[in-house]
């Protein structure tokens, strides 16, 4: 049992969870900020949001817990970094959309990915038919 205490307070100690914690506080305000510029605030989607970022932050609190008690850390490392790289993707989108200027270099990635999006949903609905 003492155990099990020890690793939840080297959780607590995870530098990555902090970070994570301010991605997901910036990703808030920048996605509110956008729905306000873009006039669709809504609190059923706001609610939403909310609701899923802390079940994220939840989840990766658990797993770093679990992967600490098995000693293989370093993927609860891996997971958090998934979904700061994730959050900080959703940031740059927002202030795309809320007019404000990113680096062209940027936009045009954003622009390739949406394309390899747009694909991938068009070759499932093809499978599904």
């Amino acid at each position: 049992m003492n155990n099990i205490i020890h690793e939840f307070n080297n959780v607590a100690q995870n530098e990555y969870l902090y970070i994570l914690l301010i991605f997901i506080i910036f990703d808030f305000i920048t996605g509110t900020l956008k729905s306000f510029s873009n006039s669709t605030v809504y609190s059923k989607i706001n609610k939403k949001g909310i609701t899923s970022h802390i079940v994220i932050f939840l989840f990766c609190i658990f797993f770093s817990w679990v992967f600490n008690i098995f000693k293989v850390s370093e993927y609860s490392k891996v997971l958090i970094m998934f979904y700061i790289v994730s959050y900080g993707l959703s940031i740059i989108e927002n202030i795309g959309e809320m007019s404000i200027p990113i680096p062209k270099w940027l936009s045009e990635k954003f622009k390739v990915l949406q394309e390899e999006t747009d694909k991938g949903v068009e070759s499932d609905e093809i499978k599904r038919d």
